[in-house]
Formats: structure tokens, sequence, C-alpha cells
């Protein structure tokens, strides 16, 4: 009879056996030495720790799906192209998709899907200058130059992604770092006339209009003569004090294209320094005419029509610069502390609120109301909306601190009826603090 430890360690070999795959038969040998087998081809003189077991698949279980991983052996590449090809085809078929959305006219949804593709590879060529090129249409200056600095460093040999991040550059105010950058490509490009022009431009921004002029006329000489390269030659004319010669430019650049607004704003610009503010006003309308988001327009057309003392129609530009640019704080005040000047408060008051209304992620239109509610005498309103910009000026510290010295000014001056008011604000303000 065998003994009962010895039906144990049986067992329990057995049970080890089947719990790793082998049969009962492999499994009564578990433990027995056996002779030492060959190395694989690919092993090394020290031995690794490796899997213990490799069942290859059986031919009858089951149809065949696909061929099984191959073993990972140490020194060796992960499996040929899944990990490493998947980024790269991921990242081309987001930009074919941000390509076909920037031709729908979905800039927004295109950002986003070119966003994804440098995500997947930053390098993908294109893609970084896309994305500057969306930002740029809506004057995100920040966003583009990064952009382009990225598009530059992965590939110098953009000279188009170059000469936008010099323009950039100089919209920005470096215009030093644009120049730069402008004359390395000029002195690598002089047969192309846009270097020249983009060069132009930058010696403008820097307020240096004899280069700036040396710059546009290289460019002209290079046809074809482009609305741009007419426009800021113009522009450097008229900065020099040569006013005949700019008007003349800025007339050709009008034959080329007659519904550029830039143009007749420097036109407008022209008109208004001589003296001439209806030939000003009607080239100022002429820009909105020709882009009504143009700000610098709706701009121009408030300051002549208040020199004019027309009133009323500066009223109304305002308004349509409102609608336009809801978040041009400043420019609300303007036209709030016109209207309350004309005795019209009641208008006064309710573009304050639209304000609110229109931007509630902001708190300068609730300093904007409270400006107008206290102006009427309502000083708890105007101390409800100082509180409601306090708590949005969370993330900006100067701002909080200015409306609270408002406040505190308020307080100091407020009569005796209302110290009941302020105390009971105290008090509520201290507490959301804790």
């Amino acid at each position: 009879m065998i003994p009962r430890r010895a039906r144990l360690e049986a067992a329990l070999v057995l049970i080890a056996g089947l719990l790793a795959g082998t049969t009962p038969a492999a499994a009564q040998t578990a433990g027995r030495p056996r002779p030492a087998s060959p190395p694989p081809p690919d092993s090394t003189a020290t031995a690794r720790p490796g899997p213990t077991l490799f069942v290859p698949a059986r031919q009858d279980s089951a149809p065949p799906e696909s061929p099984p991983a191959p073993l990972l052996i140490p020194g060796r590449a992960s499996p040929e192209d899944t990990s490493r090809s998947n980024p790269e085809k991921r990242a081309h078929d987001a930009f074919a998709l941000g390509r076909q959305l920037e031709a729908q006219g979905a800039p927004g949804a295109a950002i986003v899907s070119y966003l994804n593709a440098v995500k997947f590879d930053p390098t993908l060529p294109d893609a970084h200058y896309r994305i500057a090129m969306l930002f740029l249409t809506r004057d995100q200056l920040g966003e583009a130059a990064k952009h382009l600095a990225a598009e530059v460093e992965h590939h110098p040999k953009n000279e188009d992604a170059v000469r936008q991040l010099g323009l950039c550059l100089a919209r920005m105010g470096d215009s030093e770092r644009a120049i730069r950058s402008l004359e390395r490509l000029a002195r690598h490009s002089p047969r192309e006339g846009e270097n020249w022009r983009a060069l132009g431009f930058a010696y403008l921004a820097a307020k240096r209009p004899r280069e700036a002029e040396a710059a546009l006329r290289r460019a002209l000489r290079l046809p074809p003569a482009t609305v741009e390269e007419r426009r800021d030659l113009g522009a450097a004319l008229g900065a020099l004090g040569r006013d005949a010669e700019a008007r003349v430019q800025y007339r050709l650049a009008l034959a080329l294209a007659p519904t550029d607004a830039p143009t007749w704003l420097n036109l407008g610009n022209l008109e208004r320094r001589a003296g001439r503010r209806d030939s000003a006003l009607a080239c100022y309308r002429r820009a909105e005419a020709s882009d009504s988001s143009f700000a610098l327009a709706l701009k121009a057309q408030t300051q002549v029509l208040r020199e004019l003392n027309r009133d009323d129609e500066a009223v109304d530009a305002y308004r349509r610069w409102l609608t336009r640019h809801p978040d041009h704080h400043g420019t609300r005040l303007e036209a709030v502390q016109l209207l309350e000047e004309l005795g019209r408060s009641d208008e006064a008051l309710a573009l304050a609120r639209d304000g609110t209304r229109q931007r509630v992620d902001s708190g300068q239109p609730h300093v904007i109301l409270a400006l107008v509610l206290r102006g009427r005498g309502d000083t708890p309103g105007a101390l409800v909306e100082l509180r409601r910009a306090e708590a949005l000026y969370h993330g900006n510290p100067p701002e909080r601190e200015k409306v609270r010295k408002t406040i505190a000014a308020m307080r100091a001056a407020a009569p005796d009826s209302l110290r009941a008011i302020f105390d009971a604000d105290s008090v509520a303000a201290s507490g959301r603090r804790k």
C-alpha cells in the first residue's frame, strides 16, 4: 500500500501539472531530471529567465485567426510596424481631416484636428503651419507664433513659415527679432518679392520708414506688384511726410484691390491728417463696407464723428462695433459715457447690462455696469455688480485688487444711511474668502 503522504504528494504534482497545462503523463515526470537541451541560436552565454511553457496553437481546435505575436527577445526591436506605424498613420489621418474641415469652412474643428495630428507626430510637415494660419485669422498672434516657430524648428526650409513668423513677431512688437529673421530670408532668396515686402513691414513696425521704403521698392521691382506692397509703401511714404506720394501708392493699391479695407483705412488716415474729415469718414465707411468686422475702421469713424459733433451717428457706430466685438470692453465704456453725456441714461444702462449678458465670464462688464448704477444713485446695485466682478477676477489678482479698492472708496464716501449695507457686505465677503 502507498503511504498516505506519498499519495498526497502525487496528487499535488498532478494538480500542478493540470494548472500548468501539461498532460497527466507529463505531470508524472515533473521533478525528474531532464537531459539538457541545446540553447536556441539567439541565446547568450548567460541564461535569462523566460516563459516556462510555450503551448503552440492547435490547428484542429479553432479556425486560424491572425498569426501569433512574435516572442520578444531581449535586445531586439518590438514587433514590426504595430506600435510605430499607428501614430504616423493617425497623424496623417488627422491632418487629412483637418484639411477637409478647413475646406468646409470649419476653422475651429480644423484646428482641433491639426492639433491631434501634431500630438501624434510633432514633425509632420505643414501641420503646425496650418494651425498657425488659422490662429492668425482670429488675431491670436501668440498661438500663431508658437506654431510657426515649431514649423520652422522642424522644417527650416519652409520659407512661408519663416516669413509668416517674421510678420507675426513684427505685429506682436518684437520687431528687431522679426527684422533679423527676415533679413536672413531676403538674403537667402532675394528673388522672392514677398520676402522683401515682409521685411519692409517689419521695418515699418520698428519705425524705420526709410529702410522700409527701400525694401518695399525692391519688392515692387519683382513682379507681380501686390496690393500689400503698394499699401505698405504708401504707409512708409506717409511716415516720411511725403503725403502726395503716399496717396498715389494707396490709389494704385485700390486699383489692384478695390475692396482692400486696410488701404481704405490708411487713405482715410491720410485725409484726416490733412484736415479733410468728411473725406476721411467716407474712406472709413468704405473700409467698413469691405470688412464689416474691421474694428479699426469702426474706431476711426467714432473718432471723426465725435470731432464733427455728430454724436448720434457716433453712437450708431459704437453699436455696430459692439455687435461685432462684444468683448471690446473699453469701447463699451466709451459708448456708455457718450450716452450719459447726451442725457440718454436709460440707453447707457441697457448697453451696460447687455455687456454682462454677452460676456458672462468677464468681470469688466460688471465693473462698467457698476459705474452706471453708481452714477444713477443705485449704490447697493453697484456694490452687487462689483462683487460679481471680484469673483470673476479670481485668476487676475491685480484687477481683483482694483475692484476691492473701488469698493473701499465707495464705502468711505457712503452716507450713514448706507452703512448697514456696507457692513453686511463686508461680513458676507469675509465669509466667502474663508
